[in-house]
Parts: C-alpha cells; structure tokens; sequence
C-alpha cells in the first residue's frame, strides 16, 4: 500500500465519485480505479460498493478510510513541522526541454505571471532521453522535445509503451545555426556538402540510439565534431567559431547571441516541435499558461522563410 492510494481513498470520500476524485488530482479515472483495485487486492477486502449514484464506502472500506485519513495527517504534521516557513500556497511546476531558447523565454513569461504568488518552478534542459525519463518518472509533469522524419515512427511505438502522449505544435524545415560572419553566411540555403569542412557542434552526445539524436544527420559522416551539454556553451562557440549547429532554426531574441543567424539545410527533413506527457495525468491550468507562452514564443522565434 501507498500514500497515493490513502490519497485516492480520502479524495473519492470527499466527493462521492471517482470520475471527481481523479479531475480534482489531475490524474485519470483508470488510474484511481486501478489503485484502489490493487489495495483491495492486497488487503483482501472490497473497499467500494459501486452504485448509479456514484461509490459508497463499504463496512471495511470506511475502517480503511479511517486509517488513510489518520496517516495523511501525520504525514502533513511532519512535513509542517520540517516546513513551517513555507507557504502553503506554493505553486510548483517541473518543465523537462531540449535545449530550446523559447522554452526558456516561455518561462520567463511565467515569471512575470507569477509576480504575485510565491512559486518553485524546475526547469531541466537535456538530451531527448533525459526529457523522456523525466516525464516517465514523473520528475517533470511536462516535456518539449522534437520529431523527425527519422525517428518519429519509432517515437509512436516507444510513446506507447511508456504510457506517454505526444502532442505537435509546429513543423519546421531543419536549418543551419552560424555567425554573421561565416563563410557560408551570405548563402539563401545550405548544403550537408558544404559543412563538411567546417565544425559541428551538437548537444547530442550519450544517448546509444540514433533515434535520440535532437538532429536528423548521421554523426559517422562529420570529420570534425563538438559534443556540448550547456546552452551558453553552444551560444558562444557558434558566435565565435566557424561552427555550425543544426535545429529548428528559431531564433529567439535577447536568449540568443545576436551574432547567430539560421539558414535553411537544403533538402532536408522537417522538425515537429511537440509536448509528451504521461497520459495518466491531466496539467493543471498553470501549466497550460506556460503552454501558452511557449507557443507564443515559438510563433515570434519561428524563421521567416517558414
């Protein structure tokens, strides 16, 4: 048994319904159902009579309820007790990206928002497992990853087997990051042929399959070759160097060096810029605000030639 499922218990007494129960926890009905299936299970005992009228506690479920509701307020005791200075109004939110600077300017914007309450956001940039294993784990309620003609067929099957929802908000032909001064700075496209003398810089660096790659290029055919983990690390190398760095080719103003330009790749792939989340779990409004902002802030960064 868990606290989840003494949570489960004490929520659906509340309001009679665990339809209700699971919109005010901002999780699925199956989810809660399959909960209280497995304490029943455990205990041996039936801890709800199913009625027209909704679910009725029966003799040994309300003995149970008793009990969860005993522990959930020891529970809050300790915690209270360890965190008396903490507001109880606290908003907190976990945001798992790509290493996007409209992500992150969609989060400045939440800030501004927020100006009025107190809040502890999580904001974690990584490679595309990292924001996978995030969400699936539940260390972050939301991701912002990218598709590609390469991999998103094996992303539909590997969404589904973790239980994870996917949802687009924008396709874009894959572009070129460089400096102003590039040599290849004054070209209306570009080709892979023409890189190929030049540096590649990429975030991409331990994830073992292809499928994970943030970018649609193979890595065997790049002769000169930087792996980065940060986001001002890539920012200061590609305004400084002849390096290049392939992506979605937003530019986001005043997160971005403005000394780096994006260029169309010829011939290449598009980028579907999308959500995953767990499919078991509703985002509550604060998180659709920050959804918002970041659609705002993938419309402003969006390259003009789209």
């Amino acid at each position: 048994m868990t606290i989840q499922q003494f949570r489960y218990l004490v929520e659906i007494s509340k309001h009679g319904s665990i339809s209700k129960a699971a919109s005010a926890l901002y999780v699925t009905q199956p989810s809660i159902s399959k909960a209280v299936h497995d304490l029943e299970a455990e205990l041996g005992i039936t801890i709800l009579d199913r009625t027209n009228k909704g679910v009725v506690f029966t003799k040994d479920g309300t003995e149970l309820l008793f009990y969860a509701k005993m522990l959930l307020e020891q529970m809050e005791s300790v915690v209270y007790h360890f965190n008396r200075e903490k507001a109880t109004d606290l908003t907190k939110l976990s945001i798992s990206s790509q290493h996007y600077g409209f992500a992150i300017e969609a989060v400045a914007n939440l800030m501004d928002y927020f100006a009025d309450r107190k809040y502890e956001l999580t904001i974690r940039e990584g490679k595309t497992s990292d924001v996978i294993n995030d969400v699936y784990a539940s260390r972050s309620i939301l991701g912002i990853l990218s598709l590609t003609d390469l991999n998103k067929n094996f992303f539909k099957r590997y969404f589904i087997a973790k239980s994870l929802m996917f949802t687009p908000l924008v396709s874009l032909q894959q572009h070129v990051f460089l400096r102003k001064e590039h040599p290849l700075a004054d070209r209306q496209c570009i080709t892979l042929d023409q890189l190929k003398d030049y540096p590649y810089l990429t975030y991409q660096r331990d994830d073992v399959l292809l499928h994970f790659a943030e970018e649609a290029v193979n890595l065997d055919t790049i002769s000169k070759l930087v792996y980065l983990k940060d986001r001002g690390a890539m920012n200061n190398l590609l305004s400084h160097t002849d390096g290049y760095n392939l992506g979605t080719g937003c530019i986001v103003n005043n997160y971005m060096n403005p000394n780096i330009i994006s260029i169309p790749l010829e011939g290449s792939s598009l980028i579907q810029v999308g959500l995953v989340q767990r499919n078991d779990v509703f985002l509550p409004e604060e998180l659709l605000v920050y959804i918002d902002f970041l659609k705002v802030a993938l419309e402003k960064s969006t390259p003009k030639d789209e």
